[in-house]
């Protein structure tokens, strides 16, 4: 009996899970077409869903660093820098307190998805 990796386990099963959401077929019926047991196929997919949660939650936690408002409450102007944690800085300098609260409660609202670095 050869045994595999777990990688080659992973790339497998990965495999197997896009087959069956192309097939279009029920996962009992795709698993009674190719031999594989349901229990396991689930049991792969939900690892993989975990996976995925986690790279997630992982990518949200990254996304933003504390930031600190600094402003001149006598004129309502202030400031603005946000850091990511590969380094971009976003600075904002000469904005009203309205500019920046909009800004700070925007980018706290949502994770950040860079596609491109500017």
């Amino acid at each position: 009996m050869v045994k595999t990796s777990r990688a080659d386990r992973r790339q497998y099963w990965q495999a197997v899970i896009e087959r069956q959401k192309a097939s279009g077929q029920s996962i009992v019926g795709f698993c009674a077409k190719e031999g594989l047991s349901p229990a396991s196929f689930h049991a792969w997919k939900r690892r993989f869903r975990r996976h995925q949660r986690a790279i997630r939650q992982k990518a949200v936690n990254e996304a933003l660093v504390p930031v600190q408002i600094v402003s001149d409450p006598a004129r309502g102007i202030g400031s603005m820098e946000v850091q990511w944690p590969d380094g971009v800085v976003l600075r904002a300098q000469g904005c009203d307190m309205q500019t920046i609260v909009a800004a700070v409660t925007s980018l706290s609202a949502s994770p950040i998805r860079r596609t491109c670095r500017c």
